[in-house]
């Protein structure tokens, strides 16, 4: 079977470019991931200061939550310093020939430092070393090799982590896609082959026989596919990696790495992918009798296995929908997405039985436009598994990009509305510090209150311990109703107290008086005690702090304060702040730079959903691609015949123009409607409109490009295929 599978790819090499083109791409997106994912995992920082130290101690930034993946723990946001005792006591240790305390963000508190490095004496173990450093401070981590950067960039370990979440989601959906458009391609490519392997059980070969050819045809061209991959997919790992440097989604510290491990892994999965679907696609032709399979040769097989696995797939794109709207706001995005991506599979998969639902619909204007031809387009269509198998491509590629698009649309303009309602300041004073001096003499402006205001994340640890973080705010007493979206009074706001929502102080099970214990921000667990409850919009899940006690707490200290104009106009306050500031080192700005602020913050977190979209829509498309020009090329005996009957050239292509018509239009219905079972349920409940927020001009454009695409796909083979003489083309297999 080895020697007759290398003679069919020989000699039958156009029916598998299409295959191999699919798989080859399929590799290479999964090894781009991969590279991102490792880049996450070892975080490396090229070292400065610190490039001479074997050994760097420094704190852990990281926090693990009850419930939580011990495999992904909580960054926090500010830099955990640790105690500058730990010097004497590292240098006393045995092996260590000096140490160096270091601080890169000033000012650090007293008592406090950001690092310590270790110089190792000439022979010592430096891996004995640093389990022996471990014991001393449990609160600290060692860090060796590349890791040593990280003590110096303290963002180095937020940006790591949020690479390697997002590499996990484009694996996910690279995954799936990828698998099902290898697994389509080659459901083509044997079925094109029908005959062939009608002919081969029909002279004695068993169904293992022919599931061995397909599999070894498959395992061979999946390996030169992969192999060819690894130099690209590089390639592409790094250019998409400096994409989100630009975007400062990846700190500009960090060091992209792939090594072997992910090429290794993403080799593996793309021939675990191919092969399941050389499987699956050869079930049919490997288990038929010998004298059914040459009267069946000819004929289209809808699979039940594939609309039972649709319909699964259906299923399930329609209980994550449920969960979805289940979920409270800018939580709708976790299993939306997902959704969307189920939906657009499900319908692909069962668009065998919606072909032949799209033709007897679309049937009187094909026949009314086209007459004779347009009857054999309708035809052509009727039979459900040649237009089912160009169908589900473009549902794919129309489905994941119209939803994926849309939801996001739609849930930024929510979340952009809720955020919006929470912003009742009226100016914003900014600088790299704001003194206590500072703040009060903006105080003594007439027409001027000002509250200091930082921010920060950090985690309820008592009475309730989760993983979940939670926004904490640090305002002033007299702030909380002025600068923040809080209603009511709360009195003694100073020191170790907190102000928690009304809602959240039931769930939490607490009362004013009340102590509760927070982790925060610089890995400090301290006890608060409820100063009092608040209302607040719904989704404002915000702790408030007094503003000095949470600064404390915070890399920068506070850097901002938030002014609310009392008596005066917005025109006279933004005057007497700037001559206030005049000579200072700050910034004045009206409460629209705290609208653009959270404007360029989501268009930084959007950048990576427009990855996604980009490397599923550009997969999806090359499948439509191949599967449309194969499906053309394979055609060239048909239009041969249909020529030798009487058809001209002309007819023949205005045939094949009606079926891409009546492809492109079911095909993008079905597709939006996938997109639309989410999209439309999540803009009802987040903006209260059936119509999605998001330009009409997009889901245009997309849909122009769509039928471009599909048009051009089977036109231009179609032209080629019709250029020799009918006879030949008659006699072709």
């Amino acid at each position: 079977m080895l020697q007759l599978a290398l003679r069919t790819l020989r000699f039958r090499t156009g029916s598998f470019m299409a295959a191999f083109a699919a798989m080859f791409f399929a590799a290479l997106i999964l090894m781009g991931c991969g590279g991102l994912i490792e880049t996450g995992i070892r975080t490396a920082v090229t070292p400065g200061q610190l490039a001479s130290a074997d050994l760097v101690v420094a704190g852990n930034q990281e926090y693990f939550g009850t419930g939580q993946d011990p495999d992904e723990p909580a960054i926090l946001p500010e830099r955990v310093r640790i105690d500058a005792d730990l010097q004497a006591t590292i240098q006393a240790l045995p092996g260590v020939q000096h140490v160096e305390a270091h601080i890169f963000d000033a000012p650090a508190p007293a008592g406090k430092i950001d690092a310590l490095s270790v110089l190792a004496t000439p022979g010592t173990d430096l891996a004995q070393l640093r389990e022996l450093i471990d014991t001393v401070d449990p609160e600290a981590i060692t860090l060796t090799g590349a890791e040593r950067g990280q003590a110096e960039h303290g963002q180095a370990k937020a940006s790591g982590s949020t690479v390697m979440a997002l590499a996990g989601v484009f694996t996910a959906f690279a995954l799936l896609v990828s698998i099902f458009g290898v697994s389509s391609m080659l459901a083509l490519s044997i079925t094109q082959r029908q005959r062939d392997l009608a002919l081969l059980r029909a002279i004695g070969a068993t169904p293992k026989q022919v599931r061995s050819l397909v599999f070894r045809e498959t395992l061979l061209l999946a390996l030169v596919a992969a192999a060819l991959a690894v130099a690209p997919g590089q390639v592409l790992g790094q250019g998409m990696f400096g994409l989100l440097k630009n975007q400062g989604i990846a700190a500009d510290s960090l060091v992209f790495h792939q090594g072997w491990i992910p090429t290794v892994c993403a080799m593996a999965v793309a021939l675990i992918a191919a092969l399941a679907g050389a499987l699956s696609a050869g079930k049919r032709a490997a288990d038929i009798k010998p004298t059914q399979a040459l009267a069946e040769s000819e004929g289209q097989n809808n699979g039940k296995t594939r609309l039972l696995v649709g319909a699964g797939v259906l299923a399930a794109g329609l209980a994550a929908t449920i969960v979805t709207l289940s979920m409270a706001g800018p939580l709708m995005a976790a299993t939306g997405a997902p959704a969307v991506l189920l939906l657009a599979v499900g319908f692909a998969l069962i668009s065998p039985v919606l072909a032949k639902v799209c033709t007897f619909v679309v049937q009187w204007p094909a026949l009314a436009l086209g007459g004779i031809t347009g009857q054999l387009a309708v035809l052509n269509a009727r039979g459900g598994g040649r237009m089912a198998a160009v169908m589900a491509p473009v549902i794919l590629l129309t489905g994941v990009s119209t939803g994926l698009l849309y939801l996001q649309s739609t849930n930024d303009a929510a979340d952009r509305q809720s955020f919006a309602s929470t912003v009742v300041a009226d100016a914003v004073v900014e600088g790299d510090k704001l003194s206590p001096e500072q703040v009060a003499q903006l105080n003594e402006i007439p027409g001027v209150f000002a509250s200091p205001y930082v921010q920060s994340t950090g985690f309820i640890e008592s009475p309730h311990k989760t993983s979940e973080g939670w926004t904490l705010v640090g305002v002033s007493a007299g702030g909380i109703q002025r600068v923040t979206a809080a209603t009511g009074e709360i009195q003694n706001f100073e020191g170790q107290r907190v102000a928690i929502e009304e809602q959240h102080a039931a769930e939490l099970g607490v009362q004013p008086g009340d102590h509760i214990t927070l982790r925060l921000g610089d890995r400090t667990a301290d006890e608060f005690e409820v100063a009092g409850l608040f209302t607040a919009p719904a989704g404002y899940n915000s702790l408030l702090l007094p503003a000095d006690t949470l600064a404390e707490h915070t890399t920068r200290g506070i850097t901002r304060a938030l002014i609310s104009a009392e008596g005066v106009s917005e025109q006279e306050l933004m005057q007497r702040l700037n001559q206030w500031a005049a000579g200072q080192d700050l910034t004045v700005s009206g409460s629209e730079a705290l609208l653009a602020e959270y404007d360029q913050q989501k268009h930084t977190a959007n950048f990576a959903l427009y990855i996604m979209v980009l490397m599923v829509a550009g997969y999806a498309a090359i499948t439509v691609i191949n599967t449309l020009a194969s499906s053309m090329i394979v055609r060239r005996r048909e239009f041969g015949v249909q020529r030798l009957a009487g058809a001209t050239r002309k007819q023949v292509l205005q045939m094949v123009s009606i079926e891409g018509g009546i492809v492109a239009l079911c095909a993008t219905a079905i597709g939006t409607l996938a997109a639309g079972l989410i999209v439309v349920p999540v803009s009802v409940e987040r903006l209260g409109s059936v119509l999605p927020a998001g330009s009409p001009w997009l889901y245009l454009a997309l849909v122009a490009f769509t039928v471009v695409l599909t048009m051009g796909s089977m036109l231009i083979p179609a032209v080629r295929v019709t250029r020799g003489r009918p006879a030949e083309a008659a006699l072709s297999v």
